[in-house]
């Protein structure tokens, strides 16, 4: 087993919560390509081969020590518990396969592309940066023994292993950590955008009529998803009448008027018309005193007389819209 192999999930399989991460073409599902080919000069060329043939030799019993200092880990343990030992040594005999074809033949593609596929497997089973650590510590003191061993006898093919070595793993993280990176940021960005979508609900409490409870700040960002939001609504419910609530938005300066009656605007092009309630007094203070205006946008104090503001436009009677209302549309 390779430190830069310890598999985030079985090999094979895909993450029942969300996609792995693949690199097809030289390019991933997040939009990064695969690492590049590392700059060696001809020392790094050498030290890494003489590193390669050391632990060739000693594959075997390198593997097994770092199976057990990884099965101790944390977040490693159940990773490794989760696999067979013939899912083991198939995932070593190809990390191997992969790293021979670098280092030997000097085809570094498929060995990067590997390790981009990896990273992203870490950062969608959750493994953190500290456990990283955690598993290089436990490789490179693995390696160290074995190293301190030759030096008795060979202290300079030693020290080239040792320089080797470190090339490596610094080869390795760079891919994984891209990639680990990369995925993180996607996870993030897409956490992100299910929280706007939350913090942006568009009810329908009646036919044709929907309700917009606003609440946490507004910034530029979420008022264009606002606004778009807010449009399809409109279209897909073929609402006539839109009640925008911001009891819940702590501060309303000029730059959130302004974002306001520009979503109000665009409804009205829809054939919607939108109230604004749960303006406060002090808010309604602030405003008058930065000169903001909220022109053409009708405004009510609170969402019950918003309701009823918007039912008396529309026409509702009795809950429902008016015969001519109907006709309307």
């Amino acid at each position: 087993m390779e430190v830069q192999d310890l598999p985030a999930h079985r090999r094979g399989e895909t993450n029942k919560r969300r996609p792995t991460r693949q690199i097809q073409g030289g390019s991933s599902r997040f939009g990064l390509v695969a690492p590049r080919t590392p700059k060696l000069t001809e020392r790094d060329r050498k030290n890494l081969r003489e590193y390669w043939d050391f632990y060739e030799a000693l594959g075997p019993q390198i593997q097994q020590e770092l199976r057990n200092a990884a099965a101790a880990m944390p977040e490693w343990g159940p990773i490794l518990r989760a696999m067979t030992p013939k899912q083991l040594d198939e995932n070593d005999r190809r990390s191997q396969a992969l790293q021979r074809t670098a280092l030997v033949e000097g085809d570094w593609e498929p060995y990067l592309a590997d390790l981009a596929t990896q990273g992203g497997q870490y950062a969608l089973a959750g493994i953190t940066f500290t456990s990283w650590f955690e598993i290089i510590a436990a490789y490179r003191e693995t390696i160290r023994n074995h190293v301190i061993r030759l030096s008795e006898t060979d202290f300079t093919r030693a020290m080239r292993i040792g320089e080797g070595m470190n090339r490596m793993i610094d080869i390795a993280m760079a891919g994984i950590g891209e990639a680990y990176l990369a995925t993180k940021e996607h996870i993030i960005s897409q956490q992100q955008e299910a929280i706007r979508e939350l913090s942006l609900p568009i009810l329908q409490i009646r036919e044709r009529l929907l309700i917009v409870p606003l609440v946490g700040l507004i910034d530029s960002q979420r008022a264009r998803t606002l606004t778009e939001t807010l449009l399809i609504a409109i279209r897909d419910r073929r609402a006539r009448g839109v009640v925008m609530d911001i009891t819940g938005v702590p501060m309303v300066d000029t730059a959130v008027a302004n974002h306001l009656v520009q979503a109000t605007e665009a409804a009205r092009l829809m054939g919607a018309t939108v109230i604004i309630t749960g303006i406060a007094a002090e808010i309604a203070q602030t405003l008058v005193g930065m000169g903001a205006r909220l022109l053409n946008v009708r405004t009510v104090v609170d969402l019950q007389d918003g309701l009823e503001e918007i039912e008396r436009v529309l026409g509702y009677r009795d809950g429902e819209l008016s015969a001519d209302q109907a006709l309307l549309d």
